[in-house]
């Protein structure tokens, strides 16, 4: 059964008393005044956080003002300095740049609040999404100046896009494909770790809309080729050698996260240089999923002159560590295989992180005067305010630490349920709506951080947090979706009694 012919039928289940789309109810008038109200009260002073990683993204920002082109310093991707150069262009500030994000995520909420709703027909739906929203994993980032927010927006927005696509009729559902497909390109230009999602969006759009008229098939074509060109330009792809760590940044990023592999391989190790032992002994507890703190080789300088051969190039820094890591891999491949499964695994595990537990948001005051140096090398003097780096209250559910990271947990395990449901659910081929919509959740959530399981390390949580909305969609789709399979078990042994029951003359049941 196709998805916009089965939602109709939904509306008039007994679940959906607590709040249908068509008819609100007490329960959904209910349950979006909480959220609304949720949203309001999250609300921060406009203050930036300045991070280690706010710094490069500053300078790429400037430099790319400068150039009128993507231009990254410090291996960052481009999307968010694209953003934060339009910003400077039209006379904003740091503070400017939080004010937006803030309504970003607003937006976010609200769009996820709709497609939970729409998808499951049921207030209950909206629950989950009123704990997005008071996840401090995600408050926290509206006021840091890194590329995770905006990478979060546009992800589930493109999740979302994909969603709505299975609950209106063909000619909508091409234009809801059409932006999911857009908005996942312009994810991957936030975050290179979103590389897959514009792929995924792509096929899962294609299987969805099916389009049948030549206006149908050029919205979808129309949408394709502007995500190509969007990578084309504005991702990773177009500033890779805009200087020499953004050159060397995903090679070395490979190789140093898998030195348990280079380090196994008599192939790899030929290559290598004895210094690498101590950077895969450096700080071994710190990412134990991993097993080693990959960011002591990573960081490590002189060994890119080391592969190198002494020479310091960047691009042959690149070609080497890109040839050790691939011989590596060639002479254990189930090593990497079980290293990425058990990646996947622990992501899946700790889907919703208890990350930002802290009252305030952490600081990094030895990086202010580096981002107020940088502006004013480039011209651009910042005020006092705008880089003060003060601690900025979360607030709601970091003020409880010890109850939000018992609740987080158990919202990471009932994920892992979920899933489990879902593939029992699509063995049996039963309820397809349902399989529709959790596996475009599913398939998302899992293009989102593959690349990071892939090549660097779940252990950062950080890599997490932007897919934990698609978690609490996927909660929202199994919490309806089993609410109705027990009513469905109970009323089926009921009706089997009546139909078993001897009839009287007039065909009315005997009491």
């Amino acid at each position: 059964m196709r998805p916009d012919r089965e939602a109709p039928a939904r509306t008039t289940g007994g679940a959906a008393s607590l709040g249908g789309v068509g008819s609100p109810s007490p329960w959904a008038v209910l349950a979006w005044a909480a959220l609304l109200g949720t949203i309001v009260v999250s609300f921060r002073p406009a203050v930036p956080v300045i991070w280690g990683d706010t710094p490069s993204f500053v300078e790429s920002a400037l430099l790319t003002l400068e150039a009128g082109r993507p231009t990254v310093a410090g291996g960052r991707d481009p999307g968010y300095p694209a953003f934060l150069a339009v910003t400077f262009a039209f006379g904003g500030d740091l503070g400017t740049v939080v004010r937006l994000q803030q309504a970003a995520w607003a937006v976010l909420m609200l769009a996820l609040a709709a497609t939970a709703q729409a998808a499951t027909r049921n207030a209950g739906g909206l629950v989950p999404i009123i704990l997005v929203a008071t996840y401090p994993g995600l408050l926290l980032f509206r006021n840091v100046l890194t590329a995770e927010l905006l990478f979060a927006v546009f992800l589930n927005l493109a999740m979302a896009g994909l969603l709505v696509a299975t609950c209106v009729g063909k000619t909508a559902r091409c234009c809801a494909v059409a932006a999911s497909v857009l908005c996942a390109a312009l994810a991957a230009c936030f975050r290179s770790q979103g590389v897959l999602v514009p792929i995924a969006a792509v096929l899962l759009g294609a299987r969805l809309a099916r389009p049948d008229t030549s206006a149908r098939l050029a919205v979808i074509a129309v949408s394709v080729a502007a995500a190509l060109a969007l990578l084309a330009a504005g991702s990773r792809f177009a500033a890779s050698d805009s200087d020499q760590a953004s050159a060397v940044f995903v090679p070395k990023t490979l190789f140093c996260n898998h030195l348990n592999i280079v380090l196994a391989s008599d192939a790899a190790r030929r290559e290598i240089v004895s210094r690498l032992a101590a950077d895969f002994a450096a700080e071994p507890g710190r990412w134990p999923v991993l097993g080693f703190f990959g960011d002591a080789c990573l960081f490590d300088t002189a060994l890119d002159r080391d592969v190198a051969d002494g020479t310091g190039n960047a691009v042959g820094a690149a070609a080497a560590y890109r040839r050790i890591f691939l011989a590596a891999v060639r002479d254990r491949p189930l090593a990497y295989a079980g290293k990425f499964v058990r990646q996947m695994a622990y992501g899946a595990s700790v889907a919703w992180p208890p990350y930002g537990l802290d009252p305030a948001i952490p600081v990094s005051t030895d990086d202010v005067p580096h981002v107020s140096d940088i502006m004013t090398w480039h011209g651009r003097a910042a005020q006092p305010i705008d880089l003060q780096g003060g601690p900025v209250r979360i607030g709601l559910l970091s003020d409880l630490p010890g109850i939000s990271a018992y609740l987080f947990r158990a919202l990471s395990t009932a994920f892992v349920i979920a899933v489990i449901f879902w593939t029992v659910t699509a063995v049996r081929r039963r309820r397809p709506g349902f399989l529709t919509r959790a596996g475009i959740v599913i398939v998302m959530w899992a293009a989102s951080i593959v690349t990071a399981a892939g090549a660097h390390t779940l252990d950062v949580w950080r890599y997490l947090i932007p897919a934990v909305p698609m978690v609490g969609i996927m909660l929202s789709l199994f919490a309806v979706e089993l609410a109705e399979t027990i009513v469905a078990d109970h009323a089926a042994p009921s009706r089997t009694i009546r139909r078993a029951m001897p009839s009287g003359p007039s065909g009315s049941s005997v009491s």
